[in-house]
């Protein structure tokens, strides 16, 4: 109680005990504060050592009549206390407010503040744990948003890449239609010049009633060359349309 400036306790033995009291006045209006005390009879002694002088009065003129005639200490109903040596204490006397009562607040609120302690300290340590697991999820997740905005760029590269192809792959479409067209009119052009030089040729094997004129043999020579000519286009015009396709395919 030192310690902690809790006031002061004093021990007294009951054997050591000799309590000198005065006699109470005989009167209703003072009262013995003793005779309204239960107690353990072995403990007699003590409460005369502290109570055996006080009466209890009707009010404060009274109790210092009494003070004065009979030598003792008086408290009013109201709280008033005269005591003997001439110390006069007024008003009421909270008695949550007393020492004891002091140190076991004390003692309770104490307790209470240690497990109150420990319980912050507890959650001051749950949070810095779920602080740690929100800063490690925090990563995790900014490394997933990364790698998904790398796969959505990635993603809009390929598919860019396929719409080049695609376009590409139409141009090469509509490039073998026209070859195949311009293939298709050679060939009749072909088959139509053939005939002509079949039947140039019939005519030249047959008997002829007369020779032919030179106009008609340069005309003849013309048109084998042009056959010979129309001919090797039709072979590029076949190797382009191969090269196409094979490009197509692999687009």
């Amino acid at each position: 109680m030192i310690k902690e400036k809790t006031g002061r306790v004093t021990f007294m033995p009951l054997n050591r005990l000799k309590p000198k009291n005065p006699p109470p006045p005989n009167a209703q209006d003072a009262i013995p504060l003793i005779d309204k005390l239960r107690y353990d009879q072995a403990h007699q002694k003590a409460f005369q050592q502290v109570f055996g002088k006080t009466c209890v009065c009707r009010d404060l003129t009274i109790a210092a009549a009494y003070v004065k005639s009979h030598g003792i200490n008086t408290i009013t109903l109201d709280g008033d206390k005269v005591d003997r040596k001439g110390a006069l204490t007024g008003g009421y006397h909270d008695i949550r407010r007393s020492r004891i009562e002091a140190i076991k607040n004390v003692t309770t609120w104490r307790a209470k503040f240690d497990a109150e302690d420990k319980r912050a300290k507890e959650v001051k340590a749950a949070i810095m744990e779920v602080d740690q697991k929100v800063t490690r999820v925090s990563g995790k997740l900014q490394v997933a948003i990364t790698q998904q905005e790398q796969a959505r760029t990635s993603r809009q590269a390929l598919l860019d890449e396929e719409n080049a192809l695609t376009r590409e792959a139409e141009k090469l479409k509509e490039r073998i239609v026209r070859l195949e067209g311009d293939i298709e009119d050679m060939e009749t052009e072909l088959s139509g010049l053939e005939a002509k030089l079949v039947g140039y040729k019939n005519e030249i094997v047959s008997p002829m009633s007369k020779s032919l004129t030179g106009e008609e043999e340069r005309m003849i020579e013309s048109l084998g060359k042009e056959v010979e000519t129309r001919q090797r286009n039709i072979i590029e015009l076949g190797k382009a349309r191969v090269e196409v396709c094979f490009c197509s395919f692999f687009h």
